[in-house]
């Protein structure tokens, strides 16, 4: 039996969640508390009004949020033969550093790419830094040399 369990967050659990995701930022310096409890009703307020279309599975170890996956889900424009179009983005994929090497990142990924066959939908991305990398494809994913990407300009004064 793993030492660690794989599921959604509960509702007592938002804070300890925003804290994983303000730890996957790196932020420094770091948020006071005030806001990382204002952060934490953000992102649950966000939570609620993406219902179905978020998915979020959460690695837990005895009471302790010790890893976290996102999968935002979306239609894209309807084909011919394919008006319902479906794809996700994995994001924000994170274990806390001294939990790591355990395959918890790996169940994380795993549990969302699970969830994604159940429901139908072919196609899953994920932009990664080059670290990451190994754990997606051992997870399935595959590297595609024609995946290109925009970034807006600077803001202008």
């Amino acid at each position: 039996m793993k030492p660690y369990e794989v599921r959604a967050p509960r509702s007592g659990e938002l804070r300890q969640l925003a804290q994983l995701k303000i730890d996957w930022a790196g932020l420094d310096p770091r948020p006071n508390r005030a806001a990382e409890w204002a952060y934490a009703d953000q992102l649950s307020a966000w939570m609620d009004r993406m219902g179905d279309k978020m998915l979020c599975r959460v690695a837990v170890m005895g009471d302790e949020l010790i890893g976290m996956a996102w999968l935002v889900l979306f239609e894209r424009v309807p084909d011919f033969g394919d008006l319902k179009r479906k794809t996700g983005d994995l994001q924000s994929v994170y274990v806390v550093p001294h939990k790591r090497g355990r395959g918890i990142g790996l169940a994380l990924v795993s549990a969302l790419c699970a969830e994604a066959d159940q429901r139908g939908i072919p196609r899953l991305t994920v932009h990664s830094r080059t670290p990451g990398i190994v754990l997606y494809e051992e997870a399935g994913f595959h590297q595609a040399a024609t995946l290109l990407y925009r970034d807006a300009p600077p803001a202008q004064e």
